[in-house]
């Protein structure tokens, strides 16, 4: 990856686990609708400056919305019963190894050796959060949850790169998807939560505005550096946030700085890291 990129996914991460931290804080699902409606009226305007997405482009986008639409109700389920410090390490720590897997499905494409033990450390990671001595095992369903939220995000960075790299370049696709998307799963949102979800966003506004603004500069941070970057290592520098995450939850959410946890938290960086520096094979 290149070290404009590099220093950009960095900074996205921050972002990223902050406005996740904003979500797990408030009324999940409600904020997660808000901050995309945020997202939407800022970037609406683009679309009448961006070429509009050809015939080949569109359901690349219908599959990405699908994915993100899933992603976001199942990251909305694991933040309602467990902490941020870890459901979010595992939501996010998960995601290199779904898209290796993918990758090797749909692109037999297979890690080297070093990407083979950053991910064997995530595993690692990944197991010490998911059983933490002091609050013992995650529950099973915030767990699966977390884990389908992975699952999402893996295959929408896949089909978001194919999409950044059509004719008509990153700029336009990121448009459609944002607007589309954000609007997508308000109308799910509202199915699932019902009238009520309007008062929620109203009364979360500030949280609402700060996590839409943070949510909308690390998204087009990240299908920028899918464009130009190899997607693996773009993926997995992303979620270096884990470390955000953590530091996010210790220092503002009081929420404690096991040991374990701080152990776990740094192995997943540090996998993260191995995978995304290191070239496949």
């Amino acid at each position: 990856m290149d070290p404009v990129a590099a220093i950009l996914m960095l900074l996205a991460g921050l972002l990223h686990a902050t406005w996740h931290a904003i979500v797990k804080t408030g009324s999940g699902l409600s904020i997660l609708a808000g901050m995309g409606l945020v997202s939407s009226v800022l970037t609406l305007p683009f679309m009448f400056v961006v070429p509009a997405p050809s015939a080949s482009t569109w359901p690349i986008i219908l599959a990405s919305l699908a994915l993100h639409a899933g992603y976001k109700a199942s990251l909305a389920a694991a933040y309602r019963s467990s902490e941020f410090g870890r459901s979010y390490p595992i939501a996010r720590g998960t995601v290199p190894l779904f898209a290796t897997l993918f990758a090797y499905v749909g692109l037999q494409q297979l890690p080297g050796a070093g990407q083979a033990a950053g991910v064997v450390i995530i595993v690692l990671g990944i197991l010490g959060l998911a059983r933490d001595r002091i609050h013992g095992p995650i529950d099973r369903r915030t767990f699966s949850a977390a884990i389908c939220a992975a699952a999402m995000v893996a295959a929408y960075s896949v089909i978001d790169a194919a999409g950044t790299r059509q004719p008509e370049g990153w700029g336009s696709f990121t448009v459609w998807v944002i607007v589309l998307d954000s609007l997508t799963f308000f109308i799910v949102a509202t199915t699932l939560r019902g009238p009520a979800i309007v008062s929620d966003i109203r009364d979360a506004l500030v949280p609402v505005l700060i996590a839409g603004l943070l949510g909308l500069a690390s998204f087009a941070v990240f299908l920028w550096a899918l464009s130009r970057n190899p997607i693996a290592n773009v993926v997995a520098f992303r979620e270096c946030s884990v470390l955000f995450a953590t530091m996010i939850g210790v220092l503002f959410l009081k929420e404690r700085a096991t040991p374990q946890r701080l152990c776990c938290a740094a192995l997943i960086a540090i996998g993260l890291t191995t995978v995304a520096v290191l070239k496949p094979a």
